[in-house]
């Protein structure tokens, strides 16, 4: 066997320059995510104060009802929030058809978003423009027989009940008996 040398595929400059537009872009990704927490996820309520049994009370009182859902959804709303994304990813999840077709139509239109020009085909160039189109129609329909809809009102109905009946059910804490404001 003869010894071959190679050449190197990618010089060094190359991967640096590569390397650093990554962690450039994730630094930004996670710098977004890190806001999130701290803006969004800072009024979390611990699960101790949100599944407080001291405080389920039943009542069959509309006003009550009403008065509760008023204090409740306010001061629970990031653990709401998050019980609804948690039932999100539950129905993409269990549904391979909708997770295929949302992997589907974020690859296409991030390929089609690289493209530099016009996608040539044998002898026939097809725009980014008439891609975006065709690509919209082709999403539209997969996401019809993947069960997109059913999943949505899945979500809507699920995310209803738990939260509108954990929020009717849970009574107002110390800090909402002194006003509607909710100042302590």
């Amino acid at each position: 066997m003869a010894n071959t040398n190679y050449e190197q595929l990618i010089d060094r400059d190359t991967v640096e320059h590569v390397g650093n537009a990554v962690a450039a872009e994730a630094q930004s990704r996670f710098a977004a995510l890190k806001k999130f927490r701290l803006e969004k996820l800072g009024n979390l309520r611990p699960l101790t104060e949100f599944f407080d049994k001291d405080r389920i009370r039943f009542t069959t009182s509309f006003g009550e009802i009403s008065r509760r859902w008023n204090y409740n959804l306010q001061y629970f709303a990031v653990n709401y929030l998050l019980i609804v994304i948690g039932l999100s990813i539950y129905a993409v999840i269990t549904n391979w058809w909708l997770l295929f077709t949302i992997v589907f139509i974020f690859g296409g239109f991030y390929l089609i978003s690289r493209l530099d020009g016009p996608l040539t085909l044998g002898n026939t160039s097809f725009s980014p423009s008439s891609l975006y189109g065709a690509y919209c129609g082709a999403s539209l329909i997969l996401l019809l027989f993947s069960g997109a809809t059913g999943a949505v009102f899945w979500i809507i109905g699920a995310a209803a009940i738990v939260v509108l009946g954990h929020a009717a059910l849970l009574e107002p804490g110390l800090e909402g008996e002194f006003g509607a404001d909710g100042q302590v």
